[in-house]
């Protein structure tokens, strides 16, 4: 027994110990700081709750050092906001992944000198958001690290740590935090980057990130149309994908092994009139697999424009037919 809990230990300590070169301490106040998630492109996620309108802030790296940071974007709505580093710091973006209900946690945060601190808990539900399902954690209020990272047993980020609206510990999803990431800073004078952080799969979709890329992660594909013949019309679904693995309990009923995660939808779009979600997973087009290559770009045809297709698609593990008309993208 002692054995099994030793093997364990050290295996809490390697995950935290990676996740410790993403941490960073923002100093929000006279001997008060929360947590950073630094990711590529000099740029740091936190807890929008947490962080007070301050002109410029104080950030402790992982190597000790402190350097200077810009507010870039908030997100009220998300409880999200980015800062720059005024000084570049080399990171790799985080594998992510979807907690479930009942799964093991480690919360990683940043102590005062930018050292990782460290908690074990349970996902204690999943609690429907306007983002999505947001795990809530097994934490009492006073023990929450705001903007740590939370991280589950394979050390993948599953989101940072915040309050919830009922005033719950929760983690605020990767798929977020993706979004923000994808959208840059909205500051004058920097130019907005595009990380390789996807937005994670919620999960009511019951599906799992895509086979890692170089750096152990997917970006996301914009499905806003593709380029049409001389005349410049577009066709439109009014979505936005990211490819993923269909996990083996589900791709039997299927019928594939892969498809495109809905990660986004443009309000009154094509993809939103037809009932499509967020999380749902896009399995086929009239029959034909939309996770190859060149199938989208064969639907997004400008003949295509006006006409109606079946769609097939996983949702909350259930697969689903519904149908949608191509338009023309607006613009």
């Amino acid at each position: 027994m002692s054995g099994a809990l030793a093997a364990f230990s050290q295996s809490v300590l390697e995950l935290a110990g990676r996740a410790a070169s993403r941490l960073c301490a923002i100093r929000i106040a006279p001997n008060r700081h929360i947590t950073g998630l630094i990711c590529e492109g000099n740029l740091i996620v936190t807890c929008d709750q947490a962080l007070p309108a301050l002109e410029r802030y104080s950030v402790v790296l992982p190597n000790g050092s402190v350097v200077g940071a810009l507010c870039a974007a908030r997100d009220s709505g998300a409880n999200l906001a980015m800062l720059t580093l005024e000084a570049a710091y080399t990171v790799a973006n985080p594998e992510i992944a979807t907690g479930s209900a009942g799964g093991m946690a480690i919360v990683v945060g940043a102590d005062a000198d930018g050292s990782p601190t460290f908690r074990l808990t349970v996902i204690h539900r999943l609690a429907r958001t306007a983002e999505g399902y947001a795990p809530v954690l097994d934490l009492s209020a006073d023990r929450i690290d705001f903007g740590g990272l939370v991280l589950d047993t394979e050390g993948r980020l599953i989101g940072i740590a915040a309050m919830g609206p009922t005033n719950e510990p929760m983690a605020i999803p990767s798929n977020a935090i993706g979004r923000m990431l994808i959208q840059g800073p909205a500051v004058a004078g920097v130019r907005p980057v595009v990380p390789s952080l996807a937005p994670a799969p919620l999960p009511s979709a019951a599906v799992a990130p895509a086979a890692a890329a170089a750096d152990g992660l997917t970006a996301p594909m914009a499905a806003h149309g593709a380029p049409a013949a001389s005349s410049g019309r577009r066709a439109w679904l009014g979505v936005a994908l990211q490819p993923i693995t269909v996990p083996d309990a589900l791709a039997a009923r299927a019928g594939q092994s892969s498809g495109r995660m809905v990660v986004s939808l443009t309000r009154g779009g094509p993809a939103e009139m037809a009932g499509l979600r967020v999380g749902d997973v896009l399995l086929a087009l009239n029959g034909t697999s939309a996770s190859g290559p060149q199938a989208l770009r064969a639907f997004l045809a400008p003949d295509r424009i006006g006409s109606t297709i079946e769609i097939k698609l996983l949702r909350e593990g259930n697969v689903l037919t519904t149908h949608l008309t191509v338009a023309l993208q607006p613009g």
